[in-house]
């Protein structure tokens, strides 16, 4: 697999102001880049600018050299791009099956939804054993992984995960942290925002820390590990 996904000088924002200052980045294809930084300074508006969901954007974006910008959110899922938001965002009243085959609803995605249904199911078996269940009677982490698991049944190239960790207890983030380095271990391509730098530094290949809509540093984990000043104003040591 070659290729990856590339960002060149992209601004982005909200009504008539840009969150996101002409950031360049590059995402190779079959590993795990994360955006690091305090919250509130454009992590998730970056995940968005890429699945197309922010209104006002500017620069490149592009997948295996396929320009993005201008497209869709649901042309840029066709593309290969799936964003998995934050949060508990489930169809609270459908149950466990039906979110995961929404998250199928392309007709790509929908020819081969049997063979990603197996395939998340054993990933995720405590979905499987609950597939008849109503998402809103789940636990806070197997919300998050029924969230997880319908993004994978799109099928896509690359993988947004907007902060996976955030609200959950310490022993259940060990099991989200388990899944997300069995999907790196695949060889899919994960783009990773997380406030807390603590675990995902360990499965990294390269990370970039986001400061007000600017990278002011990047580099591998044991570089970030090694540079206590940066921890320290960034995340309190």
């Amino acid at each position: 697999m070659s290729g990856g996904l590339e960002m060149a000088n992209l601004s982005a924002g909200y009504l008539g102001r840009d969150v996101l200052h002409e950031l360049s980045l590059s995402v190779p294809a079959e590993g795990l880049t994360a955006i690091i930084g305090p919250n509130g300074h454009g992590k998730t508006t970056l995940l968005r600018a890429i699945s197309g969901l922010v209104p006002r954007c500017s620069g490149a974006i592009t997948l295996d050299g396929r320009p993005l910008q201008g497209l869709r959110p649901d042309a840029r899922v066709a593309a290969g791009v799936v964003h998995v938001p934050q949060g508990d965002m489930v169809f609270a009243e459908m149950t466990v099956l039906d979110n995961l085959l929404m998250g199928a609803y392309l007709p790509a995605a929908a020819r081969s939804a049997k063979e990603r249904l197996e395939e998340v199911f054993a990933l995720l078996p405590k979905l499987a054993e609950r597939r008849g269940q109503i998402a809103s009677t789940l636990s806070g982490g197997e919300r998050r992984m029924l969230g997880i698991g319908r993004g994978l049944m799109a099928d896509g190239r690359v993988i947004l995960l907007d902060e996976p960790s955030l609200g959950l207890a310490p022993i259940v983030i060990e099991q989200i942290y388990a899944l997300i380095a069995q999907l790196k271990n695949s060889g899919r391509t994960l783009l990773v925002v997380e406030e807390n730098a603590a675990r995902v530094v360990e499965l990294a290949e390269a990370i970039h820390l986001l400061d007000d809509g600017r990278f002011v540093w990047s580099g591998a984990g044991a570089e970030l590990m090694a540079r206590p000043e940066i921890l320290e104003t960034y995340f309190g040591g």
